[in-house]
């Protein structure tokens, strides 16, 4: 029967809604929150505060050590509020003051810590891009004043003093960095000139006549390949017809022994051919050579007894002679090539390396320049700098001075009560409000019919709203009610008793809560006749929740719309009200009658207008014996038979077995839940112990119907109906 539960949501309406019904909460806090910020604030000491005002004066100097131009305007304040702050507070401007006005009592501590009181009492603010206030804070207003004053001039007097030893500082730091830029730059300048003539034949300029002599010397070393090629095919040609030669027999016959003459003859031969492999025909030390071998030829007489030597000699000599000049030709070639090959690789690592020579030597000149850039600038710092230093000492211009000298407060400064009360007041205000929202998270109860009926889907018979021990506030007026209860018969001091113990239905029948009840008696006798029963057992989840209160005014409508007779019952054998509430002074009731076997049951009951009662009579020793006795059960069928409706008051579900009992011998229950008291899980833990079938539904209790959006019915109904503006 239990559905999902929506949770309570929020909105503005039920945000108003829980703040009204937790004032407390919020004013509690409220109210001692503000008390207490009120006590502080009258407690707080009276304190006064004076404040000079000091403005920049334009300066005729820049600041050497930063590339901003020097010029004549002021410097922004907010920017110097570092500055401004060091000189105020250091030790010398501080201890000054404090000698001369003798601020620190005698038990402040330390020298320090006497300084650091003194510092916490001045204050800075920055007016405008070129002024500033320096304020003081103290007790008696005449010193504040003269303090304040005195911390003016000692602040110019320490600025215009550090400004002049900075103009030094500055000087100097500039004098030792011209000197070293200008180190700098000559090392550097050095160092370029001595790369450049290290690397003269690498550098870029000269790429395309090193690409142009890679190539020159690359094609010679390929015509001395070919040259070397060519001797070697000429030399194996040679050797292979030495071979052949001697085959034929050119080294059989000893040779005749040669003349000088002839020997000379075959070097002048091998010269000769040597001559010619190296030279052209016109050459003129061949030309030489062959005449002296004609003369030399022509010289010669050939000897009788000395046989000439034959043609395959003579051709095998001849060939010896042009492979060993073709030996030499290789070896000259081979060395040449060499040499070539030795020439081109240094001309490749000379090409190859110019590109990075290009970077590092870019990278020397930028390194150059940047210094000299720098060199040239601080240059011209270090003279201007010497300019303004000449200017500060025979002008001893000052950067600040006095616009507007402190004067003697007129009222103190602190404490300000009125803030201090209203933070105290919105302080309190919200740990209220935060108080309300715990308890409002922490609060599980019902409050409207929207939020029961999305907890459980039990349907709500009625919504009764809070009775009041006075008829009055859904009532058509306390004298209507009297006029009508005196008319019955009743005397005013039983009607006080009556509105006292909130019994709406007799007291004050038009009022809402008595409509309330009427609409609840007619959906009971609708679910009664439908399901043919006759008894009714009222009950709750715990005590408190006003099911007495329920059963007695449900039971009065009853008996006004039924048409058969209403007997109210009460079984609350443990603690009886019902005879308390109507004002009832029997002491036999439903305890005793269940006590006994048969018997009359007329002794026991009681009228309230057309109403029986049977009150609960003197708690017995066992209730939970006697309810599950077979006596219960023949009493009840007794009861059935002489009224048309029994409703049973039944005690508790949860602490106690006693309502189990009678539910289970009932036709219908109906369940009392209280608004704002009963909690959700209280609620469930009953409805599953309870675990009855013929629950007809529930009433909500004590309903505040002013705090629902359907409020203006019930205002309307009271307006209109009962004649209350």
């Amino acid at each position: 029967m239990e559905a999902n539960d929506p949770g309570n949501g929020f909105s503005a309406f039920a945000a108003l809604r829980a703040l009204k019904r937790r004032k407390l909460y919020a004013l509690i806090p409220a109210l001692l929150v503000t008390g207490a910020a009120c006590v502080y604030a009258l407690r707080m000491p009276e304190r006064f505060r004076a404040q000079t005002l000091i403005v920049a004066e334009p300066l005729a100097q820049g600041n050497y050590l930063t590339d901003k131009p020097a010029d004549a305007t002021t410097a922004n304040i907010q920017d110097q509020l570092r500055t401004i702050r060091e000189t105020l507070f250091s030790h010398p401007v501080l201890e000054t003051v404090n000698a001369e006005f003798h601020l620190s009592s005698p038990g402040t501590g330390t020298p320090e810590q006497a300084l650091e009181a003194l510092k916490s009492k001045i204050q800075i603010q920055v007016e405008a891009p070129d002024a500033f206030q320096i304020s003081f804070e103290g007790k008696q207003p005449l010193q504040v004043m003269q303090v304040t004053n005195r911390l003016a001039e000692l602040f110019i007097e320490r600025a215009s003093d550090l400004r002049g030893e900075r103009v030094e500082q500055a000087d100097s730091f500039l004098d030792a960095e011209v000197n070293r830029l200008q180190e700098q730059l000559r090392e550097q300048e050095d160092s370029l000139k001595s790369y450049k003539e290290s690397v003269a034949r690498q550098l870029p300029e000269r790429l395309a006549t090193n690409l142009k002599l890679l190539e020159d010397l690359q094609q010679q070393v390929r015509s001395k390949t070919d040259q070397i090629t060519e001797g070697q095919a000429r030399r194996l040609a040679v050797n292979e017809e030495m071979k052949a030669l001697e085959n034929q027999g050119a080294l059989d016959a000893e040779p005749r022994e040669k003349t000088p003459a002839e020997v000379t003859l075959d070097d002048l031969r091998l010269k000769l051919s040597q001559l010619k492999a190296r030279y052209t025909a016109k050459n003129p030390e061949i030309a030489s050579t062959e005449k002296e071998i004609r003369d030399l030829q022509a010289s010669i007489t050939p000897s009788a007894n000395r046989p000439a030597p034959s043609a395959i000699h003579l051709r095998y000599i001849a060939l010896q002679a042009e492979a060993e000049s073709i030996d030499q030709r290789l070896q000259s070639y081979q060395q040449e090539r060499n040499a070539l090959a030795s020439q081109v690789a240094t001309a490749e690592r000379q090409v190859d390396s110019s590109p990075g020579l290009e970077t590092t030597l870019a990278q020397r000149v930028r390194d150059a320049a940047l210094t000299r850039s720098q060199y040239e600038a601080m240059l011209a710092k270090q003279q201007a700098a010497k300019l303004d230093q000449r200017m500060e000492k025979s002008a001893k211009g000052v950067a600040y001075k006095v616009a507007e000298s402190a004067q003697l407060p007129g009222a103190p400064s602190s404490p300000q009560r009125n803030r201090i009360i209203l933070m105290g007041l919105v302080a309190g205000l919200g740990l209220g409000l935060i108080a309300v929202l715990v308890v409002e998270q922490m609060d599980t109860t019902f409050d409207t019919i929207e939020e029961f009926q999305g907890f459980t889907n039990l349907p709500v018979l009625s919504a009764v709203p809070t009775i009041p021990k006075r008829a009055g506030k859904y009532s058509g007026g306390r004298r209507a009610s009297s006029l009508r209860l005196e008319s019955a018969g009743i005397d005013p001091a039983r009607l006080r008793h009556y509105q006292e113990h909130r019994l709406a239905v007799f007291s004050d029948p038009q009022s809402i809560p008595s409509e309330q009840y009427g609409i609840l008696a007619m959906k009971v006798e609708q679910c009664m006749e439908k399901s043919g029963g006759q008894v009714l057992v009222v009950t709750s989840a715990a005590g408190g929740e006003g099911k007495s209160v329920t059963a007695l005014n449900l039971s009065l409508a009853l008996s006004a719309s039924l048409k058969g007779r209403v007997l109210l019952v009460d079984s609350d054998l443990r603690r009886p009200q019902v005879h308390r509430y109507l004002g009832l002074n029997t002491t036999k009731g439903f305890a005793d009658l269940l006590a006994q076997t048969g018997g009359e049951i007329s002794p026991y009951i009681s009228k309230l207008g057309s109403l029986d009662v049977i009150v609960g009579g003197d708690p017995p020793a066992n209730p939970v014996g006697l309810l599950a006795s077979p006596q219960a059960r023949d009493l009840l069928a007794r009861l059935r038979k002489e009224y048309a409706l029994i409703v049973i008051d039944s005690p508790p579900i949860v602490p106690i077995a006693d309502s189990h009992i009678l539910a289970g011998m009932a036709d219908g229950v109906v369940i009392v839940v209280r608004a704002r008291q009963t909690r959700r899980e209280l609620f469930r833990r009953a409805i599953q112990s309870l675990s009855a079938a013929n629950v007809l539904g529930v009433v909500l209790n004590d309903v505040e119907y002013g705090d629902t959006r359907y409020a203006y019915a019930f205002r309307n109904y009271q307006r209109h109906y009962l004649g209350r503006g």
